[in-house]
């Protein structure tokens, strides 16, 4: 049976490749996955960039120069060797840019498993579950693009606005979020209504307009207004984009008064040049790893209550999102470079994409 696998230059992300490849063999205590779809958005550009910094590279290794970008999808169990996980099972998780994917799984669970591939077990294990896709377990069809679009950015947007919250904002009346169009921003401005003082969103003049239209901030500006803030309110700055002209500006604009900094996602890849986060006044910029406050919070609430408490939010999130954003599907692997290409170079923030094979 064919397959096919997307590669990427690691040095340089807009150099491609789809190759045609056959279905594995199965080994014993193995999983043989089809990759039915997959969603493609900033975030996964954001792994690229980050990908030998938080070892992005390793869940999928690839041979060389090259390197398999994840993405959140959906799989269908084509074969398997293990109790309790069986064939026609559809599965929610982190899959490469293929065909399918091999994994070993852990002992099987009602709700799904882990993959313990012996390369993935140093890696966060946040990304080794795959959850077992049944209306039971809260996975409605309807829902399955969105599933895969917003589920982990909303995740991140869940633990990033309730970590700004379980530090009392870091005693700033206002929080700037940069790349405000994006939708890890907009999730995040979305649990922060009525929580935060005041909600900054910063992002360019093409993008403006869709961000008003949110009506999730409190001001809306573009990159080159952010002197117009009053540099005496402490504030609180998270950094989606990357853009360090933009980074440098806010922390010479608030000095001291910009008492938290915190970087979540690369969206402006193209500009990293700029001066040393490290030598900037303020607070030192830090990067903000979801992973971490999903820990700690598991541990503090227990792991119902903090699934009951994400629950409640996605379902709210999920009843105005569409009102936003617009879903478009594509074929893979005919469509790949093309929608890859699009969501590389910045896509409209007003759509959203899902790969079909």
């Amino acid at each position: 049976m064919s397959s096919y696998d997307f590669g990427v230059k690691r040095a340089n992300l807009s150099e491609t490749r789809v190759e045609a490849v056959e279905m594995p063999a199965l080994g014993p205590g193995e999983v043989l996955f089809r990759v039915d779809s997959y969603a493609l958005t900033a975030n996964n550009i954001t792994y690229g960039v980050a990908g030998d910094l938080i070892g992005y590279w390793r869940f999928f290794p690839a041979e060389g120069e090259w390197g398999r970008i994840p993405v959140w999808g959906i799989g269908t169990v084509l074969a398997s060797d293990v109790e309790g996980i069986a064939v026609g099972n559809r599965y929610y998780g982190y899959f490469p840019m293929s065909g399918h994917l091999v994994v070993r799984p852990g002992p099987a669970r009602p709700h799904g498993f882990a993959d313990h591939s012996a390369h993935r077990q140093e890696l966060p294990p946040v990304y080794n579950q795959y959850s077992l896709m049944t209306e039971a377990l809260g996975f409605h069809s309807r829902y399955d693009r969105h599933q895969m679009i917003y589920r982990p950015l909303f995740t991140t947007s869940f633990m990033l606005a309730d970590w700004l919250v379980d530090n009392d904002f870091f005693g700033a009346p206002q929080v700037v979020l940069a790349s405000a169009s994006s939708k890890t921003a907009f999730g995040t401005a979305f649990l922060l209504r009525g929580r935060a003082q005041k909600i900054v969103g910063l992002t360019s003049q093409a993008n403006r307009a869709f961000v008003e239209r949110l009506g999730l901030y409190d001001a809306v500006l573009t990159y080159a207004e952010v002197t117009s803030l009053d540099a005496a309110v402490p504030t609180a700055y998270v950094d989606m984009s990357g853009n360090r002209r933009v980074l440098a500006a806010m922390h010479h604009h608030f000095g001291a008064n910009l008492v938290n900094s915190c970087s979540v996602g690369i969206t402006h890849h193209d500009a990293r040049e700029g001066e040393d986060p490290r030598t900037l006044p303020g607070a030192r910029p830090t990067l903000f790893f979801a992973p971490s406050q999903i820990q700690k919070r598991s541990k503090e609430w227990g792991p119902a209550v903090y699934q009951h408490k994400l629950g409640a939010a996605w379902q709210a999130f999920l009843d105005v999102v569409d009102d936003w954003v617009e879903i478009v599907e594509s074929p893979a692997p005919e469509q790949l470079q093309r929608v890859y290409g699009t969501v590389l170079a910045g896509p409209a923030p007003d759509k959203a994409y899902v790969l079909k094979y």
